[in-house]
């Protein structure tokens, strides 16, 4: 991101919610984190009447709260929309910064939500991500930039468990899209993961590391590198193990066009299957490998000399395309053996993914094939086999496509 930046044109919404109206949700960490972040904007500069300060502590940390000097705002989603778009919108200042820690989830349609405090099962109060990303962008919105950093779970919640069939949520006006802005959004998981929490420490895994990178990337003031940021993020939490993996994008607009930096893992389509291990030890240097073997040639095996089943083939193949989704913006489709051809599974991917997708009438299967890989994004495919080498059995796992 590349654009200067006043202390005093600079702004934040900071939000922590520990306690919701749906008492089983409640978790305790995110509201000494948002006071964390906002004390790093003062350090930085940032006026502290340019920063709002939203949050729903726990009762034991309630003390906490009231210790800070800021006033300490509702984090439900009537005050927290209200002071999106009718006071932040018309701040004319260079760049906003949107922390939220907090629930998340993710719909069905892939869209991610962002939980208030006043949510309960049956009345689930949720700011749209997507719809609030699209309005800060345009001219609706006069702060220019934008840096958001949310500490929130990705994972799908089945109806089963409790969402209502009409989840409902918090929409934004969009208007036409601002010329010269630009937006980094850094987000604590992938799809279907959960944001771990530090209980022990009060604090997100995710947003202690984004405040250690920060405070090694202080010399730039109140615009640190975020793909500095981001990156050193991501390792902290590979290391740490706790089964979520952050993900970033950039948007840049100009003269209404938009350009991605980085791929929005949004966007991506895929089937990948969840992770079934509880935690997979000793094969960093595997995935490693692995990717690197994929960078260089169409084809690659996984393969089991011994011939016998459950020594973590498919786990890594699993694991590899959750940590490298976003390097494969073309999808990736996962193939299984046993259950419907082979060819059916391409077909219904490409159907269910590509809404361009229209086959002339009269083609047979082969034909539809054909047509999938035609009217794919041109762009190259890579191929993940795991194979048993004993039984002379190759089962397919993985189509990636990549540019």
């Amino acid at each position: 991101m590349k654009f200067s930046v006043k202390p005093e044109q600079t702004y934040g919404l900071v939000v922590g919610i520990e306690k919701y109206q749906e008492n089983s949700w409640n978790v305790d960490g995110q509201v000494n984190d948002a006071l964390k972040f906002a004390q790093w904007l003062s350090a930085r500069g940032v006026p502290r009447d340019n920063i709002r300060l939203c949050l729903s502590p726990l009762e034991e940390n309630g003390t906490l709260a009231e210790s800070t000097e800021w006033v300490i705002e509702e984090a439900t989603e009537s005050n927290i929309t209200t002071l999106i778009t009718d006071v932040l919108s018309e701040k004319k200042g260079d760049l906003l910064y949107l922390f939220w820690a907090g629930h998340g989830l993710i719909t069905s349609t892939r869209n991610r939500r962002l939980l208030c405090a006043n949510a309960t099962k049956r009345n689930w109060q949720n700011l749209d991500l997507d719809s609030l990303l699209v309005y800060l962008s345009s001219d609706s919105f006069k702060i220019s930039h934008h840096i958001c950093i949310i500490d929130a779970c990705a994972n799908y919640i089945l109806e089963s468990n409790g969402r209502p069939t009409n989840l409902g949520r918090k929409t934004f006006p969009s208007g036409k899209p601002r010329t010269k802005s630009q937006q980094f959004v850094l987000l604590a998981t992938r799809e279907g993961e959960q944001a771990k929490v530090n209980t022990g420490k009060k604090t997100g895994y995710f947003s202690q590391a984004v405040m250690e990178a920060l405070a090694d990337n202080s010399q730039n003031g109140c615009l640190p590198n975020m793909e500095t940021i981001a990156q050193k993020v991501k390792q902290q939490l590979t290391r740490l193990d706790k089964k979520q993996l952050p993900t970033y994008f950039y948007r840049r607009s100009w003269d209404g066009d938009t350009d991605i930096y980085h791929p929005n893992p949004f966007d991506i389509p895929h089937n990948i299957p969840n992770s079934t291990a509880r935690k997979l030890v000793g094969r960093e240097l595997e995935i490693e490998q692995l990717h690197q073997l994929l960078q260089d040639n169409p084809v690659v095996t996984i393969t089991d000399f011994t011939g016998q089943g459950g020594v973590g083939k498919t786990e890594l193949a699993i694991q590899y395309s959750w940590r490298y989704l976003e390097d494969y913006p073309g999808g990736c489709c996962w193939l299984k053996l046993q259950g419907a051809e082979l060819e059916t599974q391409l077909i219904e991917f490409a159907l269910v993914n590509f809404s361009n997708f229209n086959f002339p009438d009269g083609l047979s299967q082969a034909g539809q094939v054909a047509y999938c890989w035609r009217n794919w994004q041109p762009v190259s495919t890579t191929w993940l086999y795991s194979t048993n080498h004993k039984e002379g059995m190759v089962k397919p796992n993985l189509c990636f496509c990549k540019p």
